[in-house]
């Protein structure tokens, strides 16, 4: 496929749609990798991953589970109905890469440039998933603040996500996009 197609042929894939067959390291890395070349302002580079696979994504997924539980118990408002999804999503992916923004020490750029980085690493590993014949989906449950103590980040960092991965069981079809001349205007 050239870059054209490759674009126009990612997906975001339901974690469901994907298999439970195991991710070779290499193309793991190979994501990463690329992942790692995205542009970013003043060369701070504030992408950050941890790569959680086999019994680390089971022990991560009722750990998760079992803080949500703990926090609504203590009285905060925590959609258990997206907590059991999450888990049960995070159980069934064969890769799940927890998204970290870092910020810069010196905050010479604004935050909202950090992020934009960070999503352009992401947009890089999917689309090398999409080259591999991998299908990916980037979660963002409304719970990842109450998640970071767990992953033991550093106050300058942030949880943006977690980047799931795998094999593709089910082709999941491209919603379309509507025409781009309704989106752009030519002074």
């Amino acid at each position: 496929m050239n870059l054209s197609e490759i674009i126009r042929n990612r997906r975001a894939t339901p974690p469901k749609f994907l298999a439970k067959k195991k991710v070779e390291k290499e193309l793991i890395l190979n994501l990463l990798e690329n992942a790692n070349w995205a542009p970013n302002h003043k060369n701070t580079e504030p992408w950050r991953f941890i790569v959680f696979q086999g019994d680390s994504k089971q022990t991560l997924a009722k750990s998760i589970f079992n803080l949500l539980e703990e926090k609504q118990k203590e009285g905060l408002e925590v959609n258990m109905q997206k907590a059991v999804s999450f888990r049960d999503n995070l159980l069934h992916v064969p890769v799940a890469i927890a998204i970290v923004m870092q910020r810069d020490i010196a905050q010479r750029i604004p935050e909202w440039e950090e992020i934009a980085a960070v999503s352009m690493a992401v947009q890089n590993m999917w689309l090398s998933a999409t080259d591999s014949g991998l299908g990916a989906f980037w979660a963002t449950p409304p719970f990842l603040p109450l998640i970071q103590p767990l992953l033991e980040l550093k106050p300058i960092q942030k949880l943006l996500g977690f980047f799931f991965v795998g094999h593709i069981a089910m082709d999941y079809p491209s919603p379309g996009r509507g025409p781009v001349s309704e989106k752009v205007s030519w002074k």
